[in-house]
Parts: C-alpha cells; sequence; structure tokens
C-alpha cells in the first residue's frame, strides 16, 4: 500500500484483488434488476456506492473493483444460462 494512503478500516487479509463487495454488489443488481427491473433506481447508486467505497476507504486499488465489477457482471450472466 502507499504511504500516502490511509485505510478507512483495517484490511481482513493481505489480499485485496479482486474487490469482493464490488463483486456480489454488482452480481446482486443484475439478476436482481433482471426480475424486478423497478428496483434499479435504488440498485443502481446502491451498487456504484459499494464501489466507490472500497477506494475511499483505502482498502482496494481501482483495478481490484474493475475487477470485482467485471467477475461481477460474469457470473451474473452465466446465472441466466442455467
Amino acid at each position: 500500500m502507499h504511504q500516502h494512503i490511509a485505510a478507512g478500516a483495517a484490511p481482513l487479509d493481505q489480499f485485496s484483488f479482486p474487490s469482493g463487495h464490488t463483486l456480489h454488489a454488482v452480481a446482486f443488481s443484475i439478476v436482481d434488476c433482471a426480475h424486478y427491473p423497478a428496483l434499479a433506481i435504488i440498485l443502481l447508486p446502491f451498487t456504484l456506492l459499494v464501489a466507490a467505497s472500497r477506494m475511499v476507504l483505502g482498502l482496494h486499488y481501482p483495478s481490484d473493483v474493475l475487477a470485482g465489477a467485471l467477475l461481477g457482471g460474469l457470473i451474473a450472466r452465466l446465472s441466466f444460462l442455467l
């Protein structure tokens, strides 16, 4: 971690890639919005805030959050095939 970044909370472990919080928020939001489109107005800001909070708190780099979002989107899309 960079010296000029102050973590807002202690990391749970030494690994940060990918952001699990972002992965789960994206996957949940995609699946939920597919079934209940009206919830998108609530879930989109929620998901963006979860992703932003990981970086603001200094717990993840932007690449960690992007990878989590991409994996969450992939997992959600794959769940529609089952």
